[in-house]
């Protein structure tokens, strides 16, 4: 399932960010767990960093190519996992959610339509702002 969490004020692109409609696609293509169907909105140099804070058992090092970060991308979602469009840093982004817990903050830069660049923050102290009760 896919809810939006995203203020009409942030509409606004930072050059190189994606649209809303493309981070969108990347959250319908994580739902659907299709590895071909997750690396056709990757460029196919695009570098995936995923921020664990050492705290998830995640890459420790960015990984380059559309095969590694759609596998990367997809290992983060479980049956339990569910999206949300979200604005992040004034930018579309994706929250991963478990439950009411954000268990992690999808960002990304575009180049050419595709995704050149995705951050993903699971470490859960940078993830406290969004866990408030």
């Amino acid at each position: 399932m896919i809810r939006r969490q995203y203020p009409t004020w942030a509409r606004r692109r930072r050059r190189g960010a994606p649209d809303e409609a493309t981070m969108e696609e990347l959250a319908i293509t994580l739902v659907s767990a299709d590895q071909e169907v997750v690396r056709a909105v990757l460029s196919p140099d695009v570098v995936l960093t995923i921020d664990s804070g050492g705290m998830v058992p995640t890459a420790s090092a960015p990984l380059e190519g559309r095969s590694a970060a759609a596998s990367a991308l997809l290992a983060l979602m479980t049956s339990e996992t569910s999206v949300t469009m979200a604005s992040i840093n004034s930018a579309p982004g994706l929250l991963l959610t478990r439950g009411a817990t954000v268990v992690g903050a999808v960002t990304a830069e575009m180049r050419s339509g595709l995704l050149s660049s995705v951050w993903v923050v699971c470490n859960p102290e940078k993830l406290r702002h969004w866990n408030r009760e």
